[in-house]
């Protein structure tokens, strides 16, 4: 009895071991936990699963192995990773090297010329004059200033001596009239010299009264003639030229005047009468034209036959063209103006109705 025991007692020990050793016993059933409520309820197929499974958690126990595969819960997408664009800055401008700062060539210093003396100090307001200059340097002038305006015709005769062109005083007034020089540099020097221009002859006094009173409207003395004043304001300045009024031509105020003093057709009347005051000079002649003189304009666009002259002026500039021939401008009333004209561009302009007549004065 008790050797049968023993028997069976080892007998069991060794069922029990190989059992053990072949995993025979079964093991305890676990209840799997539930996946996350955002997982898919049908596990992936091979095409779409994941390659690599997502770790369980360290807390998970190990589900029990049954027939169908447990399902996995989908890898966590992983967002795109982006490459920053490369930006190519422009190259760096290399600095400059800074070049040497070339060195000036110095301005030739140039002497300046000087003056000293004058051939004449003075003379007539109305007159036009040749004058020598005596000085030293004077091959490096360029320009003789009187009262500020250029002088004409300047020659330069040596070193020490220029001649030049003296015109008459500005407006034809008596002034002390300053003289400088401009030199080859440009630079414009004053001198010590003046010339002391005059109103002493009669043609003086006539353009310095001209010139005073061109743009005058009203005159207490002679009267004026709105928009007809030119004859009245040409015998006005032979009056100051010395001619004396008769019976004939003459204004003794405003109204009282002889048609000889304020109508241009009766002054040439009255004019080719009085050979001993004036001589006609038509327009082809007017080279013999001087300053101080009549002019006579008879404009076109009258009728055939139509004798009368429509304007009387003075002739304030006589120009010698490169031609020579001779250029007038004269001052007026009614088309009040200092230099009006010029003659000859009126004779192209009209030439075929314009008529000019000139009066050389001779007193």
């Amino acid at each position: 009895m008790g050797d049968r025991s023993t028997t069976l007692s080892a007998l069991a020990a060794t069922i029990v071991a190989g059992a053990v050793l072949c995993g025979g016993l079964p093991a305890q059933a676990v209840t799997p936990t539930p996946a996350p409520s955002t997982a898919p309820t049908t596990a992936p197929t091979a095409s779409t699963a994941p390659t690599t499974a997502a770790p369980a958690p360290a807390t998970s126990t190990p589900a029990a192995v049954t027939g169908s595969a447990a399902p996995t819960a989908p890898r966590a997408t992983t967002a795109p990773t982006t490459t920053p664009s490369r930006i190519t800055l422009p190259p760096r401008p290399a600095t400059p090297t800074p070049s040497a700062t070339p060195t000036p060539t110095p301005t030739p210093i140039v002497p300046p010329p000087v003056a000293t003396r004058l051939s004449s100090t003075g003379g007539h307001a109305s007159g036009s004059r040749t004058l020598t200059l005596t000085g030293s340097r004077l091959q490096n002038l360029t320009m003789v200033q009187v009262a500020g305006q250029p002088v004409t015709n300047l020659v330069i005769l040596s070193p020490t001596s220029a001649r030049f062109r003296l015109q008459n005083a500005i407006d034809y007034q008596a002034q002390v009239a300053p003289i400088s020089l401009t030199s080859v540099d440009g630079i414009t020097r004053p001198t010590s010299l003046t010339f002391t221009y005059r109103v002493t002859n009669r043609v003086d006094r006539q353009m310095a009264y001209a010139f005073q009173n061109w743009n005058s409207t009203s005159n207490s003395t002679f009267g004026y003639l709105s928009n007809s004043d030119c004859a009245n304001f040409a015998s006005q300045t032979l009056l100051a030229r010395g001619w004396k009024r008769g019976p004939d031509w003459y204004n003794s105020g405003p109204g009282r005047w002889s048609a000889t003093w304020v109508s241009s057709t009766a002054l040439s009347s009255w004019l080719k009468t009085r050979p001993d005051l004036a001589t006609r000079l038509p327009y082809r002649q007017r080279d013999q034209v001087r300053v101080g003189d009549i002019v006579q304009f008879r404009w076109p666009g009258h009728k055939k036959g139509y004798s009368a002259w429509d304007h009387t002026g003075i002739v304030s500039k006589v120009v010698v063209l490169p031609n020579g021939r001779h250029d007038v401008y004269y001052t007026s009333h009614t088309l009040n103006r200092q230099y009006g004209g010029s003659t000859q561009l009126f004779a192209r302009v009209m030439a075929k109705d314009l008529r000019i007549q000139f009066f050389r004065l001779l007193k």
